[in-house]
């Protein structure tokens, strides 16, 4: 069994730890965080009455993204036949949360369910009490959470960048 990465460890020592690569795992594909402080929930919680993403939280997670990308390229130097894509979610959502409009969204700053602000899991659902009639109007479903039209543009983004994995 394989014990998670202990803090303090590069996540590189995961494979060797887990053995992964010793059990034949070759093709690997993990997402940067995306950007958290832009999060509506986030937004709500830290912003303090203002609408604008939390730009320490932004910075910790493209500190977090340009760690992953090092890691990666450490691995790939290390394992030459492991194909190994980052996938990056950051900018691509950060993109539509700052011009919603460029891929046909009215609404970037609140997610369709609830109040659009802190909700999520359980308390989100299409019976939930203000959910919105138009969530492909929405970059977010709930406070966390990309909508389904969100996710189907990022995952054609996603589709091109893991293009490596199955060639």
């Amino acid at each position: 069994m394989c014990g998670a990465v202990s803090h303090g460890h590069p996540a590189s020592n995961y494979i060797c730890r887990c053995d992964l690569y010793g059990l034949g795992v070759r093709r690997i594909g993990v997402t940067t965080l995306p950007p958290i402080g832009c999060l509506p929930a986030a937004i709500t919680l830290f912003g303090f009455g203002s609408s604008n993403c939390i730009l320490r939280l932004n910075r910790d997670a493209m500190m977090f993204n340009n760690k992953l990308n090092t890691t990666s390229q450490k691995l790939i130097a290390r394992y030459p036949d492991l194909k190994h894509v980052v996938f990056d979610i950051y900018q691509p959502l950060l993109d539509m949360i700052q011009q919603p409009s460029d891929n046909g969204f009215l609404e970037s700053k609140r997610g369709c369910c609830g109040t659009g602000t802190i909700e999520t899991s359980l308390l989100c659902n299409a019976m939930s009490i203000g959910t919105c009639s138009n969530a492909t109007g929405y970059v977010f479903w709930d406070g966390f959470h990309p909508s389904e039209a969100a996710n189907q543009i990022m995952s054609q983004n996603l589709l091109r960048q893991g293009i490596n994995l199955i060639s």
